[in-house]
This record gives C-alpha cells, sequence and structure tokens, in this order.
C-alpha cells in the first residue's frame, strides 16, 4: 500500500444531502463495475444510480449512515452502514450487526489508504452502537476487494452460491 503521506489529505464525515450530487458519480463507478462483471445480473439505472430518497432514507435515518471520504476536490469514497437486528430463533441468539452496504473509492485515488479509513470509521460507527460485528458482502469475481477485506482482517462467514437456470426450460 502506497504511503499516505504522498498523497492529499483524506478526511471522513458523515455525508449531508449536498453531497447527494457528487456522491451518484461514485455510485456509479461501483454499479458499472459490477455491470462490467456480471452484465445477466446488473443493468444500468434509468437515472441517477441512487435516488435522492433513498440517499436521504440512508443520510436521516436512525440506523443507517453514508460515510465519506472527501479531500479538496470533494468525495472521493464512501461507505454506506446499516445496522441490523438479527432475531433470535430456537438455535441463535439475538445479535446486532452493522452491514458495510456499499464501500467504493474513485479508481485514480485507490491504493492510498482511503478504504481503510473508510473501513475504520465504519467500525468506530459499529462500536458506537454496540454492534457485535460489521459485516459485508462482496461478490466473488471482485478479488481485488476480496483481497482488501481479508487484508484488513475479514474472513469468510458464509458462502453464498448460486446456478444460473436461464434457458434451462
Amino acid at each position: 500500500m502506497s504511503d499516505q503521506t504522498d498523497h492529499p489529505p483524506t478526511s471522513i464525515r458523515q455525508a449531508s444531502m449536498a453531497d447527494y450530487p457528487q456522491l451518484c458519480p461514485l455510485f456509479e463507478e461501483l454499479d458499472r463495475h459490477h455491470r462490467e462483471a456480471r452484465p445477466a445480473q446488473f443493468r444500468a439505472p434509468d437515472g441517477p444510480a441512487r435516488s435522492e430518497g433513498l440517499i436521504r432514507g440512508l443520510i436521516e435515518g436512525r440506523d443507517s449512515t453514508i460515510l465519506v471520504a472527501c479531500r479538496r476536490e470533494g468525495p472521493v469514497g464512501l461507505a454506506v452502514l446499516i445496522e441490523r437486528q438479527v432475531p433470535p430463533s430456537m438455535v441463535r441468539p439475538p445479535r446486532r450487526i452493522v452491514e458495510v452496504d456499499n464501500l467504493v473509492v474513485t479508481v485514480v485515488c485507490r491504493g492510498q489508504g482511503i478504504g481503510t479509513a473508510l473501513l475504520r470509521a465504519a467500525e468506530t460507527w459499529a462500536r458506537e452502537r454496540r454492534a457485535e460485528t460489521l459485516e459485508l458482502g462482496v461478490h466473488e469475481f471482485n478479488a481485488g476487494a476480496v483481497g482488501f477485506y481479508q487484508s484488513w482482517g475479514m474472513e469468510t462467514d458464509l458462502r453464498r452460491m448460486r446456478k444460473s437456470l436461464a434457458g434451462g426450460w
């Protein structure tokens, strides 16, 4: 990883609705990566990458936030965090988790410690809510992200598998 002192300073803060126009290109960058890897699963939206209502709900929600990594030029990364209460079952106790629903750093700023700073801030946010774990889902095709999360100390807890049935009727 690059030495962060070689790069402009980055600050992490909670997003506001004033950030909305600058958040959409970051979400679009994330979405484009998914569309290119899995075109049958992901498509381009008709309009902005995320609706204003969705972003407002995440920012203003009691159990969610969007963290933004900012430099002088504006947002260069984001992490969407959602607190979830996992109800008890006959075999599992209740749990409180924070899920990293999306994390993206613009391609020109990757390898500069911004993703790590976002995950540190996500962990702080989760600890403040007394969450037991910080969790996320990552697609198997995204080897760079898998390696990044593993290097950060995350481990696979559950593997979700699928089989395409398209054309099998």
